[in-house]
C-alpha cells in the first residue's frame, strides 16, 4: 500500500491531503489513478494550506523523493520561503512601514481587504490583525518608495505581504524584491495531468475565495477539456512558458442570488463536488428547481420557456 508525505498514513489519507473534493477522490479511486511525486509536489502547493503545514509535507516529500531534480526543486522554494519571512519581519532603520489589511464581509467593499493601521513594528501589525477575527493581510512598504510618473501620478507597491487565515495563521507569502522567473518546469508553476469526471451538465458546488458556497453548472465537456489539457502538456514539452497550473480550470455557470447565472472560468476541477438536488414540488421555484432546469437545458433535454417560468415562481417567493 502506497504511503503519503507522511510516513504511517495510507492512501484514503494521502488523497484527502492532495485533493479538497471527495467527488474527484471517489473518482481517483474508482480509476486507480496514480501521481508522481512531481504531481504531489504540485498538488500539495496549490492545496490552499496553512504555509506551516505546507512547508512540512513538502519536506518530507523532499526528503524521501527520489526524483532529484524535484528534490533540489523542493529545497529551492523552501530556502525562498524561510528567506522570504526573515526579509519580512527585518525593518532595520524603520526605512519599511507596515500595513494591515482586513477582509470586509458585507457592504460595498465585500471581500475586499482594506486599510485598517499602519505599523513600523510588524509583529504589532499581527497582534491587532488577529484581534479583528477576520482574513487579514500584512503589506510592506518602503517609506520612499513612491514611484512618480510624468503625468504627476504616483505609486506606492508593496515589497512583500503575508496573508492570514482568521485565526492569525499564514496562508500566503509573496515578496516582489526576490521573486524567481517563472518556469512552468518548476512543480509550484507547473501544469499537470489531474483526474477530471466532472461532464458537461453536472451541478456541482464549490467554495469561492471568500468561503462562500457555490452552485453551477459544468459547461464544458470533458473529452474537449481533456484534448485542451493533452495540447497544454505537448506546449510545455517544446518549451512553451505561458502555461501553468491555471490552464486546469473548468467553465461554470454560476448560480446567482437573483436567480440568474454568472460565468466562472477559475474553477479547477479537483475543487469541486458533484451536487444532487433535493426532490423539490416544481411549484415552489427553488434554487433547486432552477439548477434542474438549467442541467436539463446543458444536456438538451429542457426548455428555455420552462425555465424562465421557474424563475418567476423563485423570485416571487424569495423576494427578489
Amino acid at each position: 500500500m502506497e504511503t503519503d508525505v507522511k510516513t504511517g498514513k495510507n492512501d484514503t489519507e494521502e488523497l484527502e491531503l492532495l485533493i479538497p473534493s471527495e467527488t474527484v477522490r471517489e473518482y481517483v479511486r474508482e480509476t486507480e489513478w496514480t501521481f508522481t511525486d512531481f504531481q504531489k509536489a504540485a498538488l500539495l502547493y496549490h492545496r490552499g494550506l496553512l504555509l506551516k503545514d505546507e512547508y512540512a509535507f513538502l519536506q518530507i516529500l523532499g526528503d524521501r523523493t527520489t526524483d532529484q531534480v524535484l528534490k533540489g526543486q523542493i529545497a529551492e522554494y523552501l530556502g525562498e520561503l524561510e528567506r522570504g519571512f526573515q526579509n519580512f519581519r527585518q525593518n532595520g532603520g524603520r526605512r519599511c512601514i507596515y500595513v494591515l489589511k482586513v477582509r470586509e464581509d458585507g457592504g460595498f467593499w465585500d471581500g475586499e481587504y482594506l486599510t485598517s493601521g499602519y505599523f513600523f513594528d510588524w509583529e504589532a501589525a499581527l497582534v491587532y490583525g488577529k484581534k479583528e477575527k477576520r482574513p487579514f493581510e500584512i503589506e510592506k512598504y518602503l517609506v520612499d518608495g513612491v514611484a512618480v510618473f510624468e503625468d504627476g501620478t504616483c505609486s506606492h507597491s508593496s515589497i512583500a505581504g503575508i496573508r492570514f487565515d482568521r485565526e492569525g495563521e499564514a496562508v500566503c507569502l509573496w515578496n516582489n524584491e526576490e521573486m524567481s522567473d517563472f518556469d512552468n518546469k518548476r512543480f509550484d508553476e507547473a501544469i499537470i495531468e489531474i483526474p477530471n469526471p466532472f461532464e458537461r451538465g453536472d451541478i456541482v458546488k464549490c467554495k469561492g475565495a471568500d468561503g462562500q458556497e457555490y452552485f453551477g453548472i459544468v459547461e464544458e465537456d470533458r473529452e474537449e477539456w481533456q484534448k485542451h489539457l493533452a495540447r497544454h502538456l505537448d506546449r510545455v514539452k517544446n518549451g512553451d512558458a505561458c502555461v501553468d497550473f491555471q490552464d486546469l480550470c473548468v467553465s461554470v455557470a454560476v448560480l446567482c442570488e437573483d436567480g440568474t447565472f454568472d460565468f466562472l472560468d477559475s474553477a479547477i476541477p479537483l475543487d469541486l463536488e458533484r451536487y444532487e438536488p433535493r426532490a423539490e414540488d416544481w411549484t415552489n421555484g427553488s434554487a433547486d428547481t432552477l439548477l434542474l432546469c438549467a442541467r436539463n437545458i446543458y444536456r438538451d433535454g429542457g426548455c428555455i420557456s420552462t425555465f424562465f417560468d421557474m424563475l418567476k415562481r423563485y423570485r416571487l417567493t424569495s423576494g427578489k
